[in-house]
C-alpha cells in the first residue's frame, strides 16, 4: 500500500486536514498525521482526541515571538525529519508555517523523486509578521528561502487565499497551484439554531450589537474597530460589543472600547459551538479587522461569522475585500457609509454565501480537482 505523512505543526486537523487523510485513503494510501503537542494560539498542551493522528512533543512557550518559540518548531521539525526517513512516504502533504519544516521535505523530494511533494501554504511567514524589526532579522530571510525553494521543487501548490498566490508569484508555477479556503463543517443542529435566532431577532432603531470573535493580541486592531464604532454613534446608534477570545491585549481591548461609551460583553474564550451561536449569532455585525502591516487574505473568524449569517466590517486586503465588494456580504472600512451598508445581503443570503465558499462540500470538491492528490 502507498504511504502518505500529513504534517501540520498548529492544530488544523479537523479545520483542514481531516479530508485530506479521508481523501487519500479513498485513493489507497495508508495515512499518518503529524501535529505538534502544544495550542500555539491557548499556550496549552494539545488533548489528544484525534486517535488517528500522531502527536510530536514539542518544547513550550508563551510569547509568539519570542527564542523559545523558534525552539519549539525547530524542534518539532527535526522530528519530522526522522519520520521522514523512517516511514519514506510516497507522498507528503505539508502545511507551512513554520518554514523549517520546508527544508527537510524538499531535501527528501530531490533524493526520491517519484515521491510526490504537496505543500500548503497557510500563512506568509515572514511577511505576515507584526513587526518590521523582527521581519529585517538574518533569520527571516533564511526562513523565506526555506519556503521558497520548497515551491520550487513541490508538485503541487495550495494556497490559504489568492492573496498568497500574488505575493509568491515570483517563484510559484502558476500550473501547479490553485486556491484551497479553510472550510468549516456546520451540523444540521447548529445550522437550524442560527436561522432561529435570525428569524426570532428583535430590531430596536437605536441599538447597534457588534460582533468579535478570535484572539486579542498584537495584531488586532483596536483603534480601527473604535473608529467604526464611533461612527454608528455619531448616526445615532446605541454600540454593544459582544466578544468571544482572548490574549494579551484583552484588557486594552475592553477598556478602549468601554472608554468611547460603547457597552461591552466579554466571554473569554468559549469553545462549544453552541455557545457560540447563542452569543454571536444575534448580532448586527461582526469585526473582521486587523492591522494593515499583516500579509492576510481571509480569517478564520470571518468564516465563522458567515457562517452564523454576520456581515462583516472588514478592513482586510485581498480576498476578502473583494468578496465584500463583489458579494455584498459585508462592507469595507474604506466605504463605510449608510447607503452601503443597506446594500448589505440579508442574514440568509450571507450563510447560503459560506455554505457554497466554505463548506466541506465545497472544500472536497476543490481538492478532488487536483490530480497530484491522487
Amino acid at each position: 500500500m502507498k504511504k502518505a505523512l500529513l504534517i501540520s505543526c498548529f492544530n488544523w486537523y479537523k479545520a483542514r486536514l481531516e479530508p485530506i487523510r479521508e481523501f487519500l485513503i479513498s485513493h489507497e494510501y495508508d495515512v499518518i498525521v503529524l501535529i505538534a503537542d502544544y495550542d500555539h494560539i491557548e499556550k496549552l498542551p494539545v488533548q489528544r482526541r484525534y486517535n488517528e493522528c500522531t502527536y510530536i512533543p514539542v518544547p513550550r512557550y508563551k510569547s509568539n515571538l519570542s527564542v523559545q518559540r523558534i525552539k519549539s518548531h525547530f524542534s518539532f521539525g527535526k522530528s519530522v525529519e526522522r519520520y521522514i526517513e523512517d516511514i519514506k512516504p510516497d507522498l507528503i502533504y505539508l502545511q507551512i508555517p513554520p518554514n523549517n519544516v520546508a527544508r527537510y521535505c524538499t531535501k527528501y523530494k530531490k533524493k526520491n523523486q517519484r515521491s510526490r511533494l504537496i505543500l500548503d501554504i497557510i500563512d506568509l511567514w515572514p511577511e505576515s509578521m507584526p513587526l518590521i524589526k523582527v521581519k529585517n532579522m538574518p533569520l527571516t530571510y533564511v526562513w523565506k528561502e526555506w519556503r521558497n525553494k520548497c515551491v520550487q521543487v513541490a508538485d503541487y501548490v495550495f494556497t490559504e487565499c489568492n492573496l498568497y498566490q500574488e505575493k509568491l508569484k515570483y517563484v510559484l508555477n502558476a500550473d501547479r497551484v490553485s486556491t484551497l479556503y479553510l472550510f468549516k463543517e456546520q451540523t444540521e443542529h447548529e445550522k437550524k439554531l442560527v436561522e432561529k435566532i435570525i428569524k426570532n431577532k428583535e430590531t430596536k432603531d437605536k441599538k447597534i450589537k457588534f460582533a468579535y470573535l478570535g484572539s486579542m493580541n498584537n495584531i488586532i486592531d483596536i483603534n480601527g474597530i473604535c473608529s467604526v464604532i464611533r461612527v454608528f454613534s455619531d448616526w445615532g446608534y446605541e454600540p454593544e460589543l459582544y466578544a468571544i477570545g482572548d490574549g494579551e491585549n484583552k484588557e486594552v481591548f475592553q477598556t478602549t472600547v468601554d472608554a468611547i461609551g460603547c457597552k461591552t460583553f466579554f466571554y473569554g474564550f468559549v469553545f462549544d459551538e453552541i455557545e457560540k451561536i447563542k452569543i454571536l449569532a444575534p448580532c448586527d455585525y461582526a469585526f473582521n479587522m486587523m492591522k494593515d502591516s499583516l500579509e492576510v487574505g481571509l480569517t478564520i473568524k470571518s468564516i465563522d461569522y458567515l457562517s452564523y449569517g454576520l456581515p462583516l466590517i472588514n478592513n482586510i486586503k485581498g480576498d476578502t475585500w473583494e468578496m465584500v465588494e463583489k458579494e455584498g456580504i459585508g462592507v469595507n472600512t474604506a466605504n463605510l457609509e449608510v447607503t452601503n451598508l443597506l446594500s448589505v445581503k440579508n442574514h440568509f443570503d450571507i450563510m447560503d454565501f459560506f455554505f457554497h465558499k466554505f463548506s466541506k462540500k465545497a472544500y472536497i470538491e476543490n481538492i478532488s480537482r487536483v490530480k497530484e492528490m491522487e
